[in-house]
Parts: structure tokens; sequence; C-alpha cells
């Protein structure tokens, strides 16, 4: 066992201020306290560690410590645990503990009863699983990843001991590292998606540990986990996204090259009107995003697409050109990210489950089989008539919104026919507050079995009290299975 030199320190001192007091007060003394007191503050303590907890009371006839079977007082040292007045309990297996005292006084009114919590955590071992391979091609056995370059692997630390640190290391991936800095911010990366760009072999490496009780580091390190292969296929369109400055990035799932003018071989539309290109380059920070400048920056309610004839020498670095395409959507810019409220992130910008059992008693998940755009969609599903609730509150997806300014909402919904509300309720929240702004939707004449696009700016048009950061929530309270997709809030001028 581990002995804690400095613990041990402080519970002398204690135990002798327990009998300096004893020694100044000839004459006993029933419990003045309303309480007992578990002197170490320890709650949460790591298997075959101690907690320690004193019996500060005055005038005890009778005293009786109960613990665990599975735990034992270590510091008796022959003496019956009734005439212990500070006792330190060892816990060797992990779970939830109670460590309760009675006390019986001169005063035979006065009776104490008390029950102290222990939470007890095992070591820390250090496990990840693969959640999914996103790839043309895979191949996945115990050992080793095989998939074509450019795929995407999203990884989950499984690690048991309650671990809250860990730091990630992905050879040749993108990101290459992720984690070790902060507890919060470790959080956030305890699931993560990693892009292979280039062909090889990779290694893959978790360190988890726990700051709070201590629990030791342990790392898994995976070697030649991930086996990039060329992928010969052309490269797949990702997403299509317009910026703030009015700027669209036609992002690819591998890197490209061109050495020509592209501009005459895009085009982009408006409203189904050609608006004309000013400018198509590589973006020198990412060369699988194609950056394109038309010459109309288009409305947040407008209907904007771009072509691509074919023509030029945009290719991957391998040379397998880039094909031709007609029309394809451009997500035009929202205050709110796009990829967490377009839930291309599959849902990791949104909390789940909430913070609250009661504030939601549904089932939130982010799926692939039903979305509007993009790949993943969220779905909400409720099988009694309490609430069903999902909210944006995680690190990162928080947008900005100015006081002085005017805003709505948009967003696409799909409606089961089994859906028993008439309405769905999303909200805006400030961060750190739970009093929003209400865009109640009735969606009882809207359509089922297919997507809605859902504009409120008809509606309402909302200043904020405050500026500050925000973040989105929908809810129902019937029953019923409803998909969310594409969420915006954008300035109204």
């Amino acid at each position: 066992m581990k002995i804690n030199y400095r613990k041990i320190s402080i519970l002398v001192l204690i135990v002798i201020a327990i009998i300096s007091c004893q020694k100044d007060d000839s004459i006993p003394e029933y419990n003045s306290f309303s309480d007992a007191l578990a002197t170490s503050g320890d709650e949460r303590i790591q298997r075959g560690d101690f907690a320690s907890f004193a019996d500060l009371s005055k005038g005890v006839t009778n005293r009786a410590w109960t613990i665990p079977e599975s735990a034992s007082i270590i510091n008796l040292d022959g003496r019956d645990p009734s005439q212990v007045e500070l006792i330190q309990v060892q816990f060797d297996e992990p779970g939830q503990f109670e460590v309760n005292l009675k006390d019986e006084f001169i005063n035979s009114a006065v009776v104490l009863d008390t029950t102290f919590n222990v939470t007890v955590l095992d070591y820390v071992q250090t496990n990840f699983d693969v959640i999914s391979v996103d790839s043309s091609f895979y191949e996945e056995t115990p050992t080793q990843i095989t998939m074509y370059e450019g795929g995407t692997i999203t990884f989950q630390d499984i690690s048991l001991g309650s671990p809250n640190r860990r730091k990630w290391t992905f050879q040749g991936g993108d990101p290459s590292s992720a984690g070790g800095i902060s507890i919060e911010e470790d959080d956030d990366v305890s699931t993560i998606s990693v892009t292979y760009p280039s062909t090889g072999t990779y290694d893959v490496e978790l360190i988890s540990w726990r700051q709070y009780p201590e629990g030791a580091a342990d790392t898994l390190r995976l070697h030649n986990y991930v086996n990039v292969t060329e992928n010969l296929e052309p490269p797949t369109i990702m997403s299509i996204i317009e910026d703030a400055e009015g700027v669209i990035d036609l992002k690819y799932n591998l890197p490209l090259q061109s050495s020509n003018d592209l501009t005459n071989h895009f085009e982009v539309l408006v409203d189904g009107s050609s608006v004309g290109v000013q400018n198509v380059s590589l973006d020198p920070n990412d060369n699988k995003i194609v950056k394109i400048i038309p010459l109309v920056n288009p409305n947040i309610l407008s209907t904007a697409t771009i072509s691509y004839n074919g023509n030029g020498d945009l290719a991957r670095t391998n040379g397998v050109l880039v094909p031709a395409f007609s029309n394809e959507v451009v997500t035009l810019h929202s205050i709110a990210n796009p990829d967490i409220y377009g839930f291309e992130d599959g849902g990791i910008g949104w909390e789940n489950p909430t913070a609250w059992d009661w504030d939601n008693q549904g089932t939130i998940t982010y799926v692939s089989d039903n979305s509007a755009t993009g790949q993943y969609s969220m779905k909400m599903e409720a099988t009694t008539n309490n609430r069903c609730r999902a909210f944006s509150n995680a690190s990162g997806s928080l947008f900005d919104l100015d006081s002085e300014k005017s805003y709505t909402i948009e967003f696409k919904v799909w409606i089961d026919n089994n859906y028993t509300d008439t309405n769905i309720f999303p909200e805006v929240f400030k961060s750190g507050q739970w009093a929003g702004e209400g865009f109640w939707t009735s969606v009882a004449s809207l359509p089922r079995g297919e997507w809605v696009t859902v504009n409120k700016e008809a509606v309402k048009i909302w200043s904020p009290a405050v500026s500050g950061q925000y973040f989105f929530s929908f809810r129902f309270q019937k029953i019923g299975v409803i998909y969310i997709d594409d969420i915006k809030i954008y300035e109204v001028n």
C-alpha cells in the first residue's frame, strides 16, 4: 500500500487536538454538535487508499463504527473500534460505500447517527474504441484498420477508473494530437474524429489519468494501428459552406492541386440566376478546400448553388481529376457553426444526455439514415407524454450575439406520422442562464414524412437584452419522433 505521509501527519495533529480538548474538560458533556465531522474531507478516493473519519463529540458513553465488509480500519493497533475517536478506513474495492457512526451520550435523549458516503474509483486503465470509419473502403481487424487516404476515424476514450484527463497522439493524422490541456478541454476530446490524408502506417496513442482523486497516468499505444493506402478514386465533396465574408468553401475529402486559372470553369447561381465568379483558388492552409468568391454575396434567405464543368486541371495530388458536378447547394452563412448546427460533427457539439434527468425523458441521437443535407441529423424520440429536450450547450457550440442587432432563426424538420404534439419549441439561451427566448412553432399543418424548412422571420425577429455567447435548445412534450437539421440563426437588417 502506498503510504500518504502528509495525510497521516495531518491526522496525528487532529488526534492531538482532540486529546487536548478532552484534558481541558474534566466534566464530560454530551454532544454539542449537530453532526460528526469527516476530518479528511475525502469523498472520492482511489482503490487501495484510505479515508479518515473523526468523532469530535463529547460525553460519549457508547460509540459504534460500521464499515463495509470489503474495507478495513488500519489504525486500530489492537484497540476496539468503539474506543477510537478517529478511524482510517482503507477501501480495496471500487464502488459506492457508506461509513456509519452511532453515538450514545450521558444525556440519553441525545443520539448521533451519521452516515458518510465514499466513492472509491478503480485504478486508471487506458483503453479506446473506434466508433466509426468514414471511408469508401476500409477493413478492420483487432490490431489494424486499413482504409483509403483521406478517410476519417472517430475514436472514443473508454478508459476505466473515471479519468478526467487525456492526451491523444495521432501519428499521420489531422489533428496530430489533442487534449492534455485542462479538465474542460480534455473532456471535449473524449470522442474525436481524425482524418488521415496521406498513405502510410501510423501509431495511435492515448494517455489517460485522473486529477482528483489522483490517479496515475496509464498509456495505451497501438503500433501500426492505422494503415492508409492509396486511393485511386476521384475525390468527393464533403461540404459547401459560405463564410461571413461571402467566400464559398468547397471542401473535398482529399488534398488537391491546380496550376491553372479555374475561374471560368465554375458557375454560381443565386435564386436560379448566374452571378459570375470573381476568383477560384486552393486554400493555402488546407489544400482540400477550394475557395470560390462570387461577384454577389447572397442573402441568407436566397438559394445558392455551384457547378463545375470538369474541364479545369483541378485534381488530386496523385493526378486523379476532380469530376464535374452541377447545382450543388451552398450552405449560406449562419452565425451558428454549420458543422455543429447541421450535425455534421455527429452531434459532438450537443450535450447528450441533458444536464438533468427531469429535463429530458426522451431519447436524443445523431443519425445518418435520415438527413436533410449532409450526413447527419438529430433524432428526438419520446415514448411517453414527458418533456423531450436537446440542447447545444457543449463547449465550442456557442455563438456570439449583439444586443444592438436583431436576429431570427431557421431550421429543417421531419415529422413522423406518430408525432402527437401540435408544436415544437426552439429556444435561444444565453450561456450560463436558463431564461431563453422562445420561437414557438406550430407543426399541426406541416406535412409528415418529409423535410420542411421553417423560417421564423415573418413571425418573430428578436434583439437579445445582453450581448454574449448563446446556444440552441429544442423540445416537445408528447409522444413521437422528429428529426432536426440545418439550424440557423442570422442577423436581420
